[in-house]
């Protein structure tokens, strides 16, 4: 009986664990899909740093060159969007 009770908590860890693991993965898949484009095009108002929070991008300024300070955007800017790893 003892053994019987030990197998069900066993077996109760291990499927716990696969649904946490699960939950890890598609929190990632979910992350590395962003939510944002490749390419992004930046519109009236925007600034890197609201571009960055909208796209969870960390590296605009790395990515894209052509930008030559963070004041450097306006409507119509084509930017790389790269969201974190």
């Amino acid at each position: 009986m003892e053994g019987s009770v030990r197998r069900r908590q066993v077996l109760a860890f291990m499927l716990v664990f696969y649904l946490a693991l699960c939950g890890v993965e598609a929190g990632r898949a979910l992350r590395r899909r962003g939510p944002c484009d490749e390419v992004y095009v930046a519109e009236e108002g925007e600034t890197l740093q609201t571009i960055a929070v909208k796209c969870d991008a960390a590296f605009i300024l790395d990515d894209n060159p052509q930008i030559q300070d963070d004041h450097d955007v306006g409507p119509g800017t084509v930017l790389i969007i790269r969201p974190w790893p």
